[in-house]
């Protein structure tokens, strides 16, 4: 096909000024997240993923397998959790696998 650019499983990205992103560290972009493949200090452009699935920090309370999820980030501290609450929040994807209530990871679903 004369139009196929690349599968999109990854997306470059630019890290930002005053900020660092760590291998693994989920990160949020316009609509979506991605998770960073390497480390990345201001002005490096990084691979991103853009799917599969990811075990990232689950904020509080129980997430059922297959609901939306979003990440959240603490203006406090910076932390970033994976929450339920669309609003203030970025989109991320689905919860591949429940999570209870307990647990400080959840299975995430790029999407």
């Amino acid at each position: 096909m004369k139009n196929f650019v690349e599968e999109g499983k990854t997306m470059n990205y630019t890290v930002p000024a005053g900020v660092t992103v760590a291998s693994g560290e989920v990160v949020a972009l316009a609509d979506r997240c991605g998770v960073a493949v390497t480390d990345g200090a201001e002005g490096e452009t990084i691979a991103l993923d853009a799917e599969g699935v990811f075990e990232l920090p689950k904020g509080t309370g129980a997430i059922d397998q297959g609901k939306k999820v979003y990440l959240a980030v603490d203006s406090g501290t910076g932390a970033k959790t994976i929450v339920t609450t669309a609003t203030g929040n970025t989109y991320c994807g689905y919860a591949h696998e429940p999570a209870a209530a307990a647990d400080t990871t959840v299975l995430v679903k790029l999407a």
